[in-house]
């Protein structure tokens, strides 16, 4: 199932509370920039690809440690 514009932007911006980061912090973990996780967030960007698979990954590895 696909993720519209706006419901990608509540995942990463409930993900972000959940954790207590930044939008420079997300981005750092993510490797994308500070600019594109504030465009998901405000919904005027979807992820690439690649982008998802990192930010999927990140997910995986914090419920893994814990902390989601």
């Amino acid at each position: 199932m696909t993720l519209t514009a706006d419901e990608f932007a509540n995942t990463v911006k409930s993900l972000r509370a959940r954790l207590s980061l930044s939008q420079e912090d997300l981005s750092k973990e993510l490797g994308v920039s500070f600019a594109t996780i504030n465009r998901w967030e405000n919904g005027k960007n979807h992820p690439s690809k690649l982008a998802l698979k990192q930010f999927e990954r990140f997910c995986k590895e914090q419920l893994e440690q814990g902390k989601l």
